[in-house]
């Protein structure tokens, strides 16, 4: 299985939906968790003709920003649990029997309202115990090495994150690619910035089920972010109950 968390920046232009085709024909996700679509459900509706990909979720934009859509190919056997402006938290059931956790995360991008992510994944956390996959743009770096220009990031902030990780017993799976995930592009070389905004993380049951996984940083193609691609990789199969 292969799934891609993105933070697209918008679907609404040319270079925006060429980018997404592109993601499509050249990945051939399974699952595909967007960010920052701004667009509500009925505009996002073509998209899984576009993509061939019958099922979607979506969490209008509010205003002309954020908004958020999980699409899903036929034959996955996937149930969406809960959602808000920050997420959508589907249960996906393998054909072995396996039941584990995906949230797509878009995590709050003003700094004194960063809590509302870390508080959020809490909450998740304390609603099921299954093996868990969370991906995206947490809009939070780690360590001040996830991140070059720009003032350094205060260790409160980063602490925070780490924090919230640590309570969820989350761990950073590691990428292939290049570290930084954003780049603000600036004209101005004094300031342009780059971080490491978007990870997946999963708890120590689904990386036991999923030693395989690879994680890439992939092309980011019109958006300033790049896409996370999560390849899972073989297993054993076995008989699992619910």
């Amino acid at each position: 299985m292969r799934l891609i968390a993105w933070n697209c920046r918008g679907l609404g232009n040319g270079p925006a939906v060429r980018g997404l085709l592109d993601i499509q024909k050249r990945e051939a996700p399974d699952i595909l968790f967007f960010s920052e679509t701004k667009h509500d459900a009925k505009w996002m509706e073509r998209f899984r003709w576009y993509l061939h990909m019958p099922n979607l979720f979506v969490k209008d934009c509010v205003g002309l920003g954020g908004g958020l859509a999980l699409f899903w190919r036929k034959g996955i056997d996937l149930t969406v649990n809960s959602m808000s402006k920050y997420h959508i938290d589907a249960t996906i059931k393998e054909e072995d029997g396996l039941l584990w956790r995906f949230t797509g995360i878009y995590g709050e991008p003003r700094s004194e309202e960063k809590e509302k992510t870390w508080r959020l994944l809490r909450i998740l956390r304390d609603r099921s115990n299954l093996p868990w996959l969370c991906c995206g743009d947490f809009n939070e770096i780690l360590f001040n090495c996830e991140k070059a220009g720009g003032q350094p990031r205060s260790e409160k902030s980063m602490d925070n994150f780490r924090q919230a990780l640590v309570d969820c017993d989350l761990h950073d799976i590691g990428y292939e690619g290049d570290i930084f995930t954003w780049r603000n592009h600036h004209h101005r070389a004094d300031r342009y910035v780059k971080e490491r905004l978007d990870r997946a993380v999963a708890n120590s049951e689904w990386r036991n089920h999923f030693p395989l996984v690879r994680v890439i940083n992939g092309d980011p193609r019109h958006s300033d972010h790049r896409p996370i691609i999560v390849e899972l990789g073989g297993r054993e199969k076995k008989e699992w109950g619910r």
